[in-house]
Formats: C-alpha cells, structure tokens, sequence
C-alpha cells in the first residue's frame, strides 16, 4: 500500500507542473504547443505587450462592443479581418442579464522568434495596438 501513495503523490506533483503561455516546449513531443489569449475590448489590447515561447498559439477574443481586427503591422504576415463583438443575450433568457453570447476570436502560430507589432484596422487611430516578442 505505501508504494500506492507514493506513485500517487508522483503523480498529482507531475499534474502540477504544467507550463505556461511563456514557457518553452510543445509541439513534437506529443504536448500541444503553448497558448496565450489577448482580448479586445473597448479599443485596447489586453495585455497590450505579450510574451510567448516559439511555436505558441495566440488567440485574439473580441469582448467588447463593436467589430476589431488583429492585423500585423507587416505586410502579410497575419489579418484577422474583422472579429465580431459578443452578441445580445440568448432569446431564451428569461431575466436579463444572462451573459452575452462569446465574441468572435482569431488564432495565429508563431513560428519565428522576433518582435511583432500589430494593430486593430478600424481602431488604429485611437491607439489599438500591441506587441507580441516571441522568444525561441
């Protein structure tokens, strides 16, 4: 019985471990490659500078209120086009407020170490950009 516990406390201490957004590995060792989100809303990117490991999947949320994009300030790279904003609470809501339904989101891999900036098309003017910096 005692080798049960200590196979078991092995265990739950691995489960434990696990890796963040910013941490390196993923990919072709069987694990999905890290994650990280970024949400838009009200004409900001939160966090406004990301840092993630090479080969993370970056996921943008719209949950504000009107349509944004995640656009890579250099050419090509990445574009969202526009992600719609979370919408009005199900018909079957019997008393407001019961949540809006999600917004739309947009997934891109880096797969090269470097510095990105980018910005939301409609809302770059009034200051809606960010930065992802991927380290290798």
């Amino acid at each position: 019985m005692r080798m049960r516990c200590e196979v078991l406390v092995t265990v739950l201490a691995a489960a434990c471990g696990g890796s963040s957004p910013t941490s390196a590995g993923g990919g072709g060792n069987g694990n999905p490659p890290p994650a990280a989100t970024v949400t838009m809303a009200e004409y900001r990117f939160s966090p406004e500078t990301l840092r993630v490991a090479l080969g993370s999947v970056v996921s943008w949320s719209n949950g504000g209120t009107t349509q944004h994009t995640s656009t890579s300030d250099a050419a090509g790279v990445w574009n969202s086009s526009a992600i719609a904003p979370p919408g009005p609470p199900p018909a079957t809501c019997p008393y407001p407020p019961c949540g809006n339904t999600p917004g739309g989101s947009f997934q891109f891999t880096f797969s090269t170490a470097g510095t990105y900036p980018y910005h939301c098309m409609f809302h770059d003017t009034l200051g809606m950009k960010g930065v992802v910096i991927v380290s290798p």
